[in-house]
């Protein structure tokens, strides 16, 4: 389960063909939801460019698996 976080009431003028499609992707419940989700992905993957950079765009070697 989600932890709560606090929240702002915003209002935004989204294309509602983008927003049915993501909500459809993301399997969302809610337009809310859409979003929320949506801006998660863009901070995960914020997260990896950042940690991809950081290693020199190489990825550590792994042992294979015995």
């Amino acid at each position: 389960m989600r932890e709560r976080r606090a929240t702002v009431k915003k209002t935004y003028n989204l294309p509602p063909v983008l927003l049915s499609r993501a909500k459809r992707i993301l399997k969302a419940k809610t337009e809310t939801e859409t979003i929320v989700r949506s801006l998660e992905e863009i901070a995960f993957m914020d997260e990896v460019e950042r940690a991809v950079r950081a290693t020199g765009g190489r990825l550590p070697k792994f042992d294979p698996l015995r």
